[in-house]
């Protein structure tokens, strides 16, 4: 058994399977959402580890926008934005403003969202 393992036995963390059986760990006494709650937006920088962890796992990045994300030319990842926490499309900071390059249709609620933390990124790098 390894040394995390064993430390991590030690631990009193909350513990739960994902859907293909592995184990997932968590703090315990944490309030959890409901299940059908979605994430808020989001923007990931280039080599965030949200990605670079679930670089196979669907979920975050689907398989359909790997190639627009990692790919031979680019091999580093690029600036993403994530909707209900999902790769949806592409962002960079340009003259003030963030700009946004969604890979498909985003609703009018999404698009706000967005709009509202893309201030808020552009306000941190100014």
């Amino acid at each position: 058994m390894s040394t995390t393992r064993r430390a991590l036995e030690r631990l009193d963390l909350r513990r739960f399977q994902d859907e293909q059986g592995k184990e997932l760990i968590d703090l315990p006494r944490l309030a959890l959402p409901d299940a059908d709650t979605p994430a808020p937006a989001r923007f990931l920088p280039v080599w965030d580890a949200t990605l670079l962890v679930h670089a196979r796992r669907t979920q975050v990045l689907p398989e359909k926008y790997r190639a627009r994300v990692f790919n031979v030319k680019t091999p580093n990842s690029v600036h993403t934005f994530l909707v209900d926490g999902q790769v949806a499309g592409t962002w960079r900071y340009e003259k003030g403003r963030v700009k946004l390059e969604p890979f498909g249709r985003l609703t009018k609620a999404d698009r706000a969202e967005l709009d509202e933390e893309g201030e808020r990124l552009a306000a941190f790098h100014s």
